[in-house]
C-alpha cells in the first residue's frame, strides 16, 4: 500500500534564493486547499486591495481594445482595469473573445468564476495571456481558445515571464483548459513559484494539439519553482507534458492519460534540465501506431527523454546526463497500459520506478525491453518541497482526481460540462477523442501548386499573371520572383490566388515561388522557371 504523506521537512540541496520577487512568508494559504510553491500568493496584499468592492463580469460581450468602445461588465473590461482587485465572473455562459486577452504587468488580482450560476463561464475565441505579473489567482474558469476562433494556432492559457519582468506567485485552481490548436497551457520563461492544481487539461481540435504544460524557455532559470498536482492531463496528440527548464518541478498526484507521449524531460538551454520530483501519479497509456509500424502497436514508457552524454554538441531538446546527475526523483507512481487492439487494461505496473523511463535516443527499441535512462540521472531522495502539502496514496489518485478536477463550481452538487465529462470518461476507458494528425487537420497552410505559367515556358510576355492553387488554413500568399536559383525578391502579398508581374526584362530566365502563410506557419511551393520573349 502506498500511503498518503504530508510534507513536514525538507531534503536535498537547493540553489540560492530566487531573484524574482520577495519570498512569501509561510502562513495561511491564499485559499483553503491551495498547495505547492504558490500557495502563499497574496501573503501581504496592498491596502488598496478591497475584496469587498469587487469588479463584476455580468455579460458575455467583448470588444477590440484600442479600436472599439470598452464595454462595462465584460471580462476584457475587468481584466484591462488597474490596481489590485477581485474579479468575480458572474456571467454564466460562453464569452467569445475577439482578440487575445492580456493580463500584463499587474499585481494582486484574483479572477474567479465560483460565484456564477449554472455551470459557470467558458472563454473561447482566443488565448488568455498572463505576462509579467505577480500574485495572481485564477479559479473556476473554462478556457477553450480554438472554439469560435479565426486564429490558426495559439495557446489556450499562456503564463509567461519575460527577461525584463517575470511571473511570481501564480496559482491556477479548478480550471478546465483545453480545445487549443497548439498548447492547452504553456508555463514558460522567467518564473518563480507557480502552482497548477485540480485542473482538467486536455482535448484537442487539431491533430497537432498538445497539452503543453511545461517549464523553461528562453528566459528560464534555475530558481523557478513549479508545482503541478491533482490534475487530469489527457487526450492530446503528443507533448502531454514537457519540462525543459533548469529549475525545480514537483509533479505529484496527477492522472496522465491517452496520448502518444506523456512526460518528457529535456534541457532547453542545451545544458541543464529540471530538478524534478515525480511522485504518486497515475499514468494510463494506450498502444497506438504513433511511431509508425514498428513491431506492431507500441507501448511507450511514460517518462521519456533523448539522453546524450555531454552538452553543447547535440540538437535542441535533448537531456545531457553529465550535467544533470542526481536530478530526477521518481517514486510511488502507477503505470497502466491499455491494449487497444485486444480492448483490455493490463495489470498496473508499480515495481521498479526507473523502468518507467525511456531513453528515446535509442533507435528501434524492442518494446519488450525499452532502454531506461542512465542511472546517473537518478536521485535517491526527494528534492525539497513546500511544507504542509499532502500527497495522496497513488492507488487513490484516480478516484480523487476524476471526481474533483476541472471547473466544478463549489455548489452542493458540483458538475462538469459535457466536454469535460467526455474527457473524464475517456481517461477511464482509454478512448481517444483527439483527431488524427493529417495534412487536412494539422493547422498548417497547405502547399500551393503553381499553375501558370507552366514550368520552363518560353516566349512569356514581360507583363504576366502568375497563378496557383488555393490552400487551406491560409491567411495570405507572398510571391517571390527574380533571376536567382531560389527567388528571394517579394513582388507582393495577396489573399487571392494570382498576382501580376510587370516590367520584366526581355529574353531573361526568371524563377518564381509562392509561400502560403498563416499566423503561425508558412508552407512553400515548388520553384518554377520561365523565359520572357
Amino acid at each position: 500500500m502506498l500511503c498518503a504523506l504530508t510534507i513536514r521537512s525538507t531534503t536535498g540541496e537547493e540553489p540560492g534564493p530566487p531573484p524574482c520577487g520577495s519570498v512569501p512568508v509561510e502562513g495561511t494559504p491564499v485559499f483553503t486547499g491551495a498547495m505547492g510553491w504558490a500557495k502563499y500568493a497574496f501573503h501581504n496584499p496592498p491596502q488598496t486591495y478591497n475584496p469587498g468592492n469587487p469588479v463584476e463580469v455580468t455579460n458575455g460581450d467583448d470588444y477590440l481594445p484600442g479600436v472599439e468602445t470598452p464595454i462595462e461588465g465584460s471580462l476584457r473590461y475587468a481584466i484591462n482595469g488597474g490596481g489590485p482587485r477581485l474579479i468575480k465572473v458572474l456571467y454564466n455562459g460562453v464569452i467569445v473573445l475577439r482578440d487575445q486577452l492580456r493580463l500584463e504587468n499587474q499585481s494582486h488580482v484574483k479572477i474567479t468564476g465560483e460565484y456564477a450560476t449554472g455551470i459557470g463561464p467558458t472563454i473561447t475565441g482566443s488565448e488568455f495571456l498572463i505576462k509579467d505579473c505577480d500574485n495572481i489567482v485564477l479559479r473556476y474558469m473554462r478556457f477553450r481558445s480554438a472554439y469560435d476562433t479565426n486564429y490558426h494556432c495559439g495557446r489556450t492559457l499562456n503564463i509567461y515571464g519575460s527577461s525584463s519582468g517575470g511571473c511570481n506567485d501564480i496559482i491556477v485552481d479548478h480550471c478546465s483548459i483545453g480545445a487549443s490548436r497548439d498548447d492547452n497551457i504553456s508555463v514558460s520563461g522567467k518564473l518563480c513559484r507557480v502552482t497548477v492544481q485540480n485542473c482538467i487539461i486536455g482535448g484537442a481540435v487539431m491533430g497537432t494539439s498538445y497539452a503543453g504544460i511545461g517549464s523553461g524557455g528562453e528566459n528560464g532559470h534555475e530558481h523557478e519553482r513549479l508545482t503541478y498536482c491533482r490534475n487530469l492531463i489527457t487526450n492530446t496528440f503528443a507533448r502531454q507534458l514537457i519540462f525543459g527548464g533548469s529549475g525545480r518541478v514537483d509533479f505529484f498526484n496527477n492522472v496522465v492519460a491517452v496520448g502518444a507521449t506523456h512526460l518528457e524531460l529535456c534541457a532547453l538551454d542545451g545544458v541543464h534540465g529540471p530538478k524534478i520530483n515525480i511522485i504518486n501519479n497515475l499514468f494510463r497509456t494506450i498502444n497506438i501506431p504513433y511511431w509508425g509500424d514498428r513491431n506492431g502497436l507500441y507501448f511507450e514508457d511514460p517518462i521519456r527523454a533523448k539522453v546524450v552524454e555531454n552538452p553543447g554538441t547535440y540538437p535542441f531538446g535533448e537531456l545531457p546526463w553529465s550535467t544533470n546527475e542526481d536530478s530526477i526523483y521518481i517514486s510511488g507512481n502507477i503505470f497502466m497500459r491499455r491494449d487497444w487492439k485486444n480492448d483490455l487494461w493490463e495489470e498496473p505496473h508499480t515495481s521498479d520506478q526507473w523502468d518507467f523511463t525511456l531513453d528515446a535516443n535509442v533507435e528501434d527499441p524492442d518494446p519488450s525491453g525499452e532502454p531506461n535512462f542512465p542511472t546517473d540521472l537518478k536521485r535517491d531522495d526527494a528534492w525539497t518541497m513546500p511544507s504542509g502539502d499532502t500527497i495522496e496514496d497513488a492507488e487513490d489518485v484516480e478516484t480523487f482526481v476524476l471526481n474533483d478536477a476541472g471547473c466544478r463550481l463549489p455548489t452542493s452538487q458540483p458538475v462538469l460540462d459535457d466536454y469535460d465529462a467526455d474527457l473524464v470518461h475517456a481517461a477511464e476507458t482509454g478512448a481517444r477523442l483527439f483527431p488524427q494528425a493529417t495534412p487536412e487537420n494539422n493547422g498548417f497552410p497547405g502547399t500551393p501548386i503553381l499553375i501558370a505559367p507552366t514550368d520552363e515556358a518560353t516566349g512569356v510576355s514581360t507583363t504576366i499573371t502568375l497563378s496557383w492553387t488555393a490552400t487551406d488554413e491560409t491567411d495570405d500568399y507572398e510571391v517571390f520572383l527574380d533571376t536567382n536559383t531560389i527567388p528571394s525578391t517579394s513582388i507582393g502579398v495577396t489573399s487571392n490566388t494570382q498576382i501580376q508581374a510587370s516590367n520584366l526584362q526581355n529574353a531573361t530566365l526568371y524563377r518564381w515561388r509562392v509561400e502560403a502563410r498563416n499566423s503561425c506557419r508558412i508552407s512553400l511551393s515548388a520553384i518554377r522557371a520561365f523565359t520572357t520573349e
